[in-house]
């Protein structure tokens, strides 16, 4: 996901009401009037941030007629999106991922596929109570195998973070731009010239002048 999408994804969503509404779209489809009841707000002010969250594309809307009133919207979740966000003194990470039923898949994922295939296989016949039993049981191996990936990415984090910090260390001694082209490679791994220069808001010549040291003194 760009920069641009994800900064106006986390513009609407730093707000902790359109998140309430959030939760509960992710549950089900939901009328205004609806949400409003079960989250004990106004209906305008349900109202106003759904229509927000329309324009931000993160829910989408479909009007329904009512034999007993006007004609009403009813409301659904429109994106899969993991958002992390992760900040020390050494670490900054953001980064938006979007995911759906039609993405391409990574090979090898033994696990994943094992579960995917107990899903489906779920949805082509049995009880009602067996599948349910069976996703029942899929969900809480799915997220037991999340909080697991969660555990080691901290500790992969704190493992990044000091190595950032020594990094910062040997960097103090360098003047300003050479510090912040040095961050950059270190932050983003990469070492162009043109990219730096347009990230970092620096002379193409001053960023190439500066790479050429880096590499001389440290990654020749």
């Amino acid at each position: 996901m760009d920069q641009g999408k994800l900064d106006d994804i986390l513009q609407v969503i730093e707000n902790p009401v359109r998140r309430r509404i959030i939760k509960r779209l992710s549950q089900e489809p939901a009328y205004a009037l609806q949400i409003s009841k079960e989250l004990g707000l106004s209906q305008a002010l349900v109202a106003k941030h759904l229509a927000i969250m329309e324009g931000a594309q993160l829910v989408t809307s479909a009007t329904e007629s009512s034999s007993s009133g006007p004609n009403r919207k009813l409301y659904t979740l429109a994106m899969s999106i993991s958002i992390t966000m992760d900040l020390a003194p050494n670490l900054f990470i953001e980064r938006g991922v979007t995911f759906d039923a039609s993405r391409p898949r990574m090979s090898g994922r033994r696990s994943s596929e094992l579960l995917r295939s107990r899903v489906r296989e779920s949805m082509s016949g049995g009880s009602e109570r067996d599948r349910l039993v069976t996703l029942s049981e899929v969900l809480e191996e799915v997220d037991s195998k999340i909080e697991e990936m969660e555990s080691e990415r901290v500790e992969l984090l704190e493992v990044r973070n000091e190595a950032m910090h020594e990094a910062s260390l040997i960097a103090t001694k360098m003047e300003l731009d050479k510090r912040k082209v040095l961050f950059h490679i270190l932050d983003e791994h990469d070492r162009s010239t043109e990219t730096i220069s347009e990230s970092l808001n620096l002379r193409e010549l001053a960023v190439k002048r500066i790479l050429e040291e880096l590499e001389r003194e440290f990654f020749g």
